[in-house]
């Protein structure tokens, strides 16, 4: 989404166009007080079926349907949950594939995937580790790990499926920047900015309106009140003169989607 191949994977944009893009910035400490703690107990293993489109200039384009993943397992025996993302953004395959404690939603490790650009990585409890490679060069990955660091898309939607959101919630966050010449935290502020009833392929939900803000864009997600799943997301790209990124639920086989509307895979 943040395709700051992110921490917010400020969420579709190839991670070429990222690294070309985005360059890091240097780690800056995070004055906002934490209100409120992550309850991730709850998350339990699901498939969720996105479509993804780009729209600049009121023409949209097709990026492809993307599928997120949960599924829970352990990673050096630590109970884990392992957020997985695969499909096509344009005419390359992408996938993604993030490991974090069960308990917190702490990293554990990443590797991402989309056509020659490779990114792995392995999280400390106050490291990351790793190394990148595209048709650019290789870079390795190596920096402090903020305590409340977000490193893509599915991390988002995690978290958002954890946290006690309602009128007036806000709070902050870092994300992660991974480009060319390196890796970085930027800070990022969360917040509810209202409340809607939105219609997407997988149904009818009434919502929480999430924002996300960085310094390098923003996101607005749409998030169920029942269950708190993200059914639609929509991210500004400012290096794309505006142009706007937006995934939406098509389907999914968690029991947490309870509307009728809510369509289920067959």
């Amino acid at each position: 989404m943040l395709a700051i191949v992110i921490a917010l994977d400020l969420v579709a944009a190839p991670l070429a166009k990222a690294q070309a893009a985005l360059r890091p910035a240097p780690l800056q400490r995070d004055t906002t007080v934490h209100r409120l703690a992550l309850d991730p107990t709850h998350i339990q293993a699901a498939t969720f079926t996105y479509r993804v489109a780009l729209t600049r200039d009121t023409v949209t384009s097709p990026i492809g349907d993307q599928r997120f993943v949960v599924t829970l397992l352990d990673y050096a025996g630590t109970p884990a949950l392992m957020l997985a993302r695969d499909g096509m953004e344009g005419v390359s395959a992408t996938s993604d594939s993030l490991i974090v404690r069960r308990s917190d939603l702490r990293a554990l490790h990443w590797t991402v995937v989309h056509g020659l650009a490779r990114v792995a990585a392995e999280f400390t409890a106050d490291s990351i580790f790793g190394a990148m490679s595209s048709p650019l060069g290789k870079q390795n990955v190596v920096m402090a790990n903020p305590p409340d660091v977000l490193v893509n898309a599915m991390d988002v939607d995690a978290v958002l499926a954890s946290l006690p959101l309602a009128n007036g919630w806000r709070d902050s966050a870092s994300v992660l920047v991974v480009d060319a010449g390196g890796a970085a935290s930027a800070p990022a502020t969360l917040a509810v900015e209202g409340e809607e009833r939105v219609t997407v392929p997988a149904g009818d939900f009434d919502c929480w309106i999430v924002s996300l803000e960085t310094e390098r864009g923003s996101e607005r997600v749409w998030v169920t009140k029942q269950g708190q799943i993200v059914v639609r997301a929509e991210q500004v790209l400012p290096d794309l003169a505006g142009a706007v990124i937006t995934r939406v639920l098509v389907q999914s086989d968690t029991p947490a989607l309870m509307p009728a509307s809510a369509k289920l895979p067959h």
